[in-house]
């Protein structure tokens, strides 16, 4: 049984530690959580406690490169932040692993990287190309062809069409759409239910705006 910790105790370490006991638990021993802003010693969930930051992780015998590997789970507040930490867990050496849940559909002729995370429902068509640590959310679906950088962040009913580019970084709110042969940058903040029709660059923020009225007042 291969030896893990959860880097991230934030609501998604939480998230994703129950799909690794329920779909997991006979392969990965799950150590406890590493937080880089969190004390050591704090109980998380399930009797699992916080294990100080990966300073201190990477010096232990039990938690070091050696002994174990990382299930990152860092949340997407920031993702240049979270970007940074996943540089943190490459150059201590780590291991990532990665985390697919059985109900998901991966087809034939994709590549997933290192550390992604992909839950329930979600459909990843063929010939895709997923980077290390993304995250894809309940539902989302990746069009045939769609080639997507590392540290990307898919929200729940993410959907793209066929032959996406998307770099770096990029954070996709719940049920918005990228249409075919559409291609984005890096550090991209997509809005929820947002359509992204035609090509952006880098450092972005797409937002809807949709129309709204008063109702009569009774």
């Amino acid at each position: 049984m291969r030896k893990a910790f959860v880097y991230g105790a934030g609501h998604l370490g939480r998230q994703v530690l129950h799909h690794l006991w329920a779909y997991y638990g006979d392969s990965i021993e799950i150590l406890g959580f590493v937080d880089d802003v969190r004390a050591p010693g704090e109980e998380v969930l399930g009797g699992l406690q916080t294990l100080g930051p990966l300073e201190c992780a990477r010096d232990d015998a039990r938690l070091g490169p050696h002994a174990a590997g990382v299930v990152f789970a860092v949340g997407y507040s920031s993702m240049t932040a979270r970007h940074a930490a996943l540089d943190r867990v490459v150059d201590a050496g780590y291991g990532l692993l990665s985390v697919v849940h059985p109900q998901a559909i991966v087809e034939p002729g994709t590549e997933i990287g290192a550390g992604a995370i992909i839950l329930g429902g979600a459909v990843v068509d063929q010939q895709v190309t997923l980077g290390m640590a993304c995250f894809v959310d309940i539902g989302v679906r990746l069009g045939a062809g769609t080639t997507v950088g590392h540290n990307n962040y898919f929200s729940s009913g993410t959907c793209t069409g066929s032959r996406v580019s998307i770099g770096q970084d990029c954070f996709f709110g719940m049920n918005c759409t990228i249409t075919t042969d559409v291609r984005i940058g890096d550090n991209v903040f997509v809005n929820a239910a947002a359509l992204v029709p035609r090509d952006l660059g880098s450092n972005l923020k797409v937002v809807e705006l949709r129309k709204s009225r008063e109702l009569p007042q009774r």
